[in-house]
């Protein structure tokens, strides 16, 4: 590789506030972004969280009437605090309910078309409709070309239909 690329993934949130940044990033990536439940309270029950600084702001919060009712829900409820990120649920259904290994069936084209697409200069042909374009230039291609990407008429009339989109392609009986 030539060039030098820096990502991080928390550069898509960085538009929105800090704490609503890094809990989108939590909920899309499955992040663990604070400590977790019993870590507070293990911190509280040491007394390295303040019991009198917790009753302020609950009661601040919730009113004083209530502040016993949600101080024993912080300390004692359970709560369901498991993460399941969205990225990477495509392919665990694909590979359990179809039986369909994505990564093997679909990476190795898919990066040698994409390294095609952003080639740097180091190509003896174009990739064709570039300016149009990664989705426009494969319908193009698809169309065009006696073999094309996709063997299947499902999956040809998917990628070349432009009404459709990942919700389009979203199988409900998956939930």
């Amino acid at each position: 590789m030539k060039d030098f690329i820096h990502h991080n993934s928390l550069h898509a949130f960085q538009d929105k506030l800090f704490y609503e940044g890094i809990f989108t990033a939590a909920t899309i990536f499955g992040y663990q972004v604070t400590l977790e439940l019993k870590d507070y309270r293990q911190l509280y029950s040491e007394g390295r969280i303040r019991k009198d600084v917790v009753k302020e702001i609950v009661e601040k919060r919730k009113g004083v009437i209530s502040a016993d009712f949600w101080k024993s829900c912080m300390l004692e409820k359970k709560y369901d605090c498991h993460l399941a990120p969205r990225i990477g649920w495509l392919r665990s259904h694909w590979n359990t309910r179809l039986n369909f290994d994505i990564d093997n069936k679909v990476q190795p084209l898919l990066f040698r078309i994409l390294s095609s697409y952003l080639d740097q200069g180091i190509a003896i042909q174009k990739f064709p409709l570039n300016e149009k374009g990664f989705l426009a230039s494969i319908r193009d291609l698809q169309k065009n070309s006696g073999e094309g990407f996709f063997k299947t008429k499902r999956a040809k009339d998917l990628l070349l239909n432009e009404d459709i989109g990942v919700y389009e392609l979203y199988d409900p009986c998956w939930k």
